[in-house]
């Protein structure tokens, strides 16, 4: 006796029942759910661009400590470098060093 062919007919719609179920479910996970792809790389392209800007706030703060430091260590250095600021009486020259 030869059962392979009763054994198909008898699953066909099954399988093509469950393909379709298949297929149905990855349509609506890949365009339609709230976390589609779409949504995924806008999410991960965000996620980059906060990094750099973390990245440079973190330099930013260090930029921020640094100075900070400098007026703690001497103020009146800080203040004729940066703002050149001078004392009554005295004359400030400015080199450039391009």
């Amino acid at each position: 006796m030869n059962f392979s062919n009763s054994n198909r007919s008898w699953l066909s719609p099954f399988k093509s029942w469950y393909f379709l179920m298949l297929m149905a479910f990855a349509t609506w996970m890949v365009f339609f759910d709230g976390n589609d792809i779409g949504t995924q790389m806008r999410l991960k392209n965000k996620l980059i661009s906060l990094n750099q800007e973390k990245i440079q706030l973190r330099e930013k703060i260090e930029q921020s400590t640094n100075a900070l430091e400098a007026l703690r260590e001497d103020k009146e250095k800080f203040a004729r470098e940066k703002y050149y600021m001078k004392k009554d009486g005295e004359d400030v020259f400015i080199i450039d060093k391009k």
